[in-house]
């Protein structure tokens, strides 16, 4: 995870209070160069910054998550993508998985432990 902490994270996410909670997780571990974006459009206009890794919310004002991941995907098929929610439904996660999402975080077990668990898993 040493190697991660140097690399470019986006948080995608139209919940201000979310995007301050998973900055301040990723804060405490270390991670510096994190960028937020309110929606879809804005990650997929930004892909050019190369992130490494990418959570990416699932209802969003513009587009859901479903529809920004493939292009995400597309831009860079090595970028990780951590799909986050609040649902827990399982047809999203499915989908979310099957169109390239490294993992499925729901809102409410997000924690440092919980992130550390995921970014661990990425090696």
């Amino acid at each position: 995870m040493k190697e991660l902490l140097e690399k470019t994270i986006f948080i995608v996410d139209d919940d201000p209070f979310w995007q301050s909670v998973l900055l301040q997780v990723l804060q405490d571990m270390g991670f510096q160069n994190i960028s937020l974006f309110n929606s879809g459009k804005e990650c997929i206009n930004n892909l050019h910054l190369n992130p490494s890794l990418v959570f990416l919310d699932y209802q969003m004002g513009d587009t859901n998550g479903l529809e920004t991941l493939p292009k995400i995907k597309n831009h860079n098929a090595k970028t990780n993508v951590i799909f986050c929610t609040s649902l827990e439904d399982l047809n999203v996660a499915i989908s979310a998985m099957e169109s390239g999402s490294h993992e499925y975080l729901l809102k409410s077990r997000a924690s440092k432990t919980e992130v550390s668990r995921i970014l661990t898993s990425l090696n």
